[in-house]
């Protein structure tokens, strides 16, 4: 078994899956399959299991994750979760593989963070709602509400096991 990778290593795209396949060869190693859209994320297992994992990246072919390629990585949402051979969990975010097991360490992007309070209500809302109206990554726009928790200017709550956020009560000060 080869080492754990915390990192993702994009190796290019390709028209085929067949041929993506043959350009991963270690742990963490990417390959988009693209033919005019974004339809694959081919990688090989970031546990170093050896196995390679397809990503199906097009809703017209069932269910999807979406993909994000913006100037700081690549980034999947939502996690990939193996239920079968080393049943490994972790998420895509800029480039880095995040294992759900680890301790998350807040990244703090105060600009981000500021656009996320100014939409914040009395109304819990779903990150995942929160980053589609301000067209962010999910996990940035997770990250940038747990800051804002962090800071006593919001309150998360869980609402149908996804991280759910309103805006922190005003205290008279």
């Amino acid at each position: 078994m080869l080492r754990k990778s915390y990192a993702v290593h994009f190796k290019g795209s390709v028209e085929r899956q067949s041929e993506a396949i043959n350009l991963v060869e270690r742990p963490g190693d990417v390959v988009l399959v693209e033919r005019g859209v974004p339809r694959a994320f081919v990688m090989k297992c970031p546990d170093g299991c050896g196995d390679v994992l397809t990503v199906n990246l097009d809703r017209r072919a069932g269910p999807a994750w979406r993909f994000y390629r913006r100037e700081d990585g690549l980034t999947l949402f939502p996690s990939v979760w193996r239920d079968t051979g080393c049943r490994a969990h972790f998420i895509v975010w800029d480039d880095t593989i995040h294992w759900t097991n680890d301790k998350w360490s807040l990244r703090r992007n105060p600009s981000l963070e500021a656009v996320v309070e100014a939409v914040l209500t009395n109304e819990l809302v779903s990150f995942v709602d929160i980053a589609a109206v301000l067209d962010e990554v999910p996990w940035s726009v997770l990250d940038a509400c747990r800051s804002l928790v962090d800071a006593g200017k919001a309150i998360e709550e869980t609402k149908q096991r996804q991280a759910s956020f309103r805006r922190a009560p005003v205290t008279a000060g």
